[in-house]
């Protein structure tokens, strides 16, 4: 899936309407028939906006209101209100297998807890929609969501250096360790108290991860149960870096 950046946008209140295009992360009740969505958009980050009259058998805009949904979403001002939204994707096979959802889910919840409302970060946002694409299209969604957390990092400003010590910047040679303080993966050398070791797979496995595109996670193979090493490796450092606490299936 090619998604192209935008400029940054900054939420214009003179306008009466605006057009973004959104992924929506969650919907809560809101009066009678009402709904109150959250989406995350490419141009103005996290938005709250309202759907009228949704929970209508018959209303028009009742599939926006589900989570995953992207679209591009005509928003009403100042009130807030979608009136329109053109649908790119559903994500919905991600529903008919409990791993995908699971991952998929996982993604959503990273992201709602990562930025902040008037943050904008399109690298994340096409990071988002690209593991979205991934986990619900192909067969490697534990690939997917791992190379996920690693772009997450990156996209945040943790900048997970993987050829070479972040400490003393010497090539690794024999064991690595992540250093919960910092979130940095460092050699025998220089590891403290307060690091975990990374096996040699687990290390092959976050490097090809990285470098390899999310339409290409199909083309590759990595070490037997080396993925679910990564997956457990990125959790500890999310809850070091951000204090989320992610559970794995």
């Amino acid at each position: 899936m090619s998604m192209s950046l935008s400029t940054t946008k900054a939420w214009n209140y003179n306008l009466d309407t605006i057009k973004t295009r959104a992924i929506v992360l969650s919907s809560i009740d809101y009066k009678e028939k009402d709904k109150l969505v959250t989406l995350f958009s490419l141009e103005y980050g996290i938005i709250s906006a309202k759907l009228k009259s949704v929970k209508s058998f018959n209303a028009k805009l009742k599939f926006a209101k589900e989570i995953f949904c992207f679209g591009e979403f005509l928003i009403q001002k100042p009130a807030n209100v979608i009136t329109s939204v053109e649908v790119i994707d559903t994500f919905y096979d991600v529903t008919k297998s409990l791993d995908k959802f699971y991952n998929a889910c996982t993604v959503i919840e990273i992201v709602k807890k990562v930025i902040q409302v008037g943050e904008v970060n399109q690298q994340l946002f096409v990071s988002t929609l690209k593991s979205l694409s991934s986990i619900c299209y192909e067969n490697k969604q534990d690939y997917a969501l791992a190379k996920f957390m690693v772009e997450i990092l990156e996209a945040m400003g943790y900048q997970f250096t993987l050829d070479k010590c972040s400490e003393c910047g010497q090539n690794f040679v024999n064991k690595k360790w992540l250093n919960l303080d910092y979130g940095e993966i460092v050699c025998n050398a220089c590891k403290s108290q307060t690091c975990v070791e990374i096996s040699n797979k687990c290390h092959s496995a976050l490097k090809i991860l990285k470098n390899t595109e999310y339409e290409k996670l199909k083309t590759i193979n990595l070490a037997k149960g080396s993925e679910k090493e990564c997956l457990e490796i990125l959790c500890l450092n999310f809850k070091n870096r951000f204090n989320i606490d992610i559970k794995l299936i």
